[in-house]
């Protein structure tokens, strides 16, 4: 379970961990350079000190016949890990610190460094006209000097780790604060309260959140307000079609004649097949203002319309007949459409039945589909046609032309913008060019690439 706190203190505690560490071996490293120069300065003032004493007593082991005693020549409260010698001109020893060490004298002057006896050592050497004073000290006597200290010195920044841990701890749990608040104000909501949520005292990255939620609740509202409406207007237009299968069922109880009881049959069957219409065109209502389901990562498939065309038209030329309609295919070109084969047909099929039920006997409804920078599929009919200040409200549920007959449930064309609008299709209307009267319906569908 990804947790945006563990995430946090796992970053945090680990940026805080490299970058201590990193600090620590700047620091270690930085510290053994100083304490470095520190003894190499401290070598070299203990030479010089010894050859500004060696002049200022005229020192000459030249004359001299022995070699000082050890220790006793020169006074120096010297350090048991500094290995001090005096030499002649001619080079040879005339004192020295540890006479256990005869370490050998260096060619130049300054710092050097020699391998002697196993080890490794610093050299510091003095040239005088009367004496050499050379100071030497053992690398790993240094070097243990100089880590300890080091490690001392490094240490307070190791042990601050857990303190900074427990900091970085307390701190993402105090910035975290707005975001649990944030959760719990939500959680408190109950189904119904669609309000926004305030944004004012939300931190600025949260703000988007809270914004995209605000839009959501948003959305949801005006969704539920819809369905509300939906529901109700639904309701209104069920009572009608009902209210006559009881009318029309009341009659048939009644009928004395089997001519009266034949026609009652006959009305019973209209008004069952115009709720059964209703019915179903208030199902493809729900389904085409709900998302896609079953659309995929790659975008819907691509359906060939002009089959599709055909086979709707073939579909509704019963219905055509019956009412006596010519119902036909006047241009059918290859045309891909990248949409859901339900959607596509949900448009063609109530166009088509719209256009039926709205002509006149012995009327005209007349398919075409083509290609012009993408699909295109026009329903061209002979009905009384569509007046231009109404053109915009037939696509509103439930709504029909005044003085049209009320044979059709208003639904129509609602479930063709809506199938429209998921396909990216463009539905425009327009008089029919070849006839007085008469409605043109275009569908264009954005172009598939091959």
């Amino acid at each position: 379970m990804n947790s945006i706190r563990r995430q946090l203190l796992i970053l945090t505690l680990t940026a805080t961990t490299l970058g201590s560490a990193l600090i620590a071996v700047v620091a270690y490293l930085h510290a053994r350079e100083e304490l470095n120069e520190l003894y190499d300065g401290h070598l070299k003032q203990l030479a010089i000190t010894l050859a500004n004493q060696g002049e200022a007593l005229h020192f000459h082991p030249q004359d001299l016949s022995a070699p000082v005693h050890p220790g006793r020549a020169i006074r120096l409260n010297r350090e048991e890990n500094y290995l001090i010698q005096l030499w002649t001109p001619q080079g040879g020893l005339y004192y020295t610190s540890q006479p256990a060490l005869p370490l050998p004298l260096q060619k130049g002057s300054g710092f050097s460094r020699l391998q002697w006896l196993g080890r490794d050592w610093r050299v510091y050497r003095i040239h005088k006209a009367d004496f050499h004073v050379q100071v030497a000290q053992p690398d790993d006597t240094r070097s243990g000097f100089v880590t300890e200290t080091a490690l001392k010195i490094t240490l307070p920044l190791v042990l601050l780790i857990p303190v900074l841990a427990l900091l970085a701890a307390l701190a993402v749990r105090r910035g975290l604060l707005p975001l649990n608040t944030l959760s719990g104000a939500i959680k408190q909501r109950h189904a119904a309260a669609l309000a926004p949520l305030s944004a004012a005292q939300t931190p600025t990255e949260l703000q988007p959140l809270v914004q995209a939620l605000n839009d959501l609740l948003q959305q949801l509202r005006r969704a539920l307000e819809q369905q509300r409406h939906f529901i109700a207007d639904a309701a209104h237009e069920l009572r009608t079609p009902l209210a006559a299968l009881q009318l029309q069922l009341d009659l048939l109880k009644r009928a004395q004649t089997e001519a009266e009881r034949t026609q009652a049959i006959t009305d019973l069957d209209a008004g069952i097949g115009r709720a059964t219409h209703l019915v179903s065109q208030l199902l493809v209502t729900v389904r085409s203002e709900q998302p896609e389901p079953t659309a995929v990562a790659g975008g819907e498939p691509v359906t060939n319309l002009q089959c599709l065309a055909a086979d709707v038209v073939e579909q509704l030329l019963p219905l055509a007949r019956a009412r006596h309609i010519d119902l036909g295919v006047t241009r059918l070109e290859p045309a891909r459409v990248r949409a859901m084969d339900a959607d596509l047909r949900a448009i063609l099929s109530n166009l088509v039945d719209n256009a039926i039920r709205y002509t006149d006997s012995g009327g005209r409804v007349d398919v075409a589909v083509y290609s012009d920078n993408g699909a295109v599929a026009e329903i061209t009919d002979t009905g009384a046609g569509i007046p231009a200040a109404e053109r915009k409200r037939v696509f509103d549920r439930f709504y029909r032309i005044p003085g049209t007959r009320a044979e059709g449930s208003g639904l129509g064309l609602a479930i063709v913008k809506a199938n429209c609008e998921r396909c990216g299709a463009r539905l425009a209307i327009a008089d029919n060019p070849a006839h007085p009267h008469g409605t043109r319906f275009t569908v264009h569908f954005p172009q598939v690439a091959a």
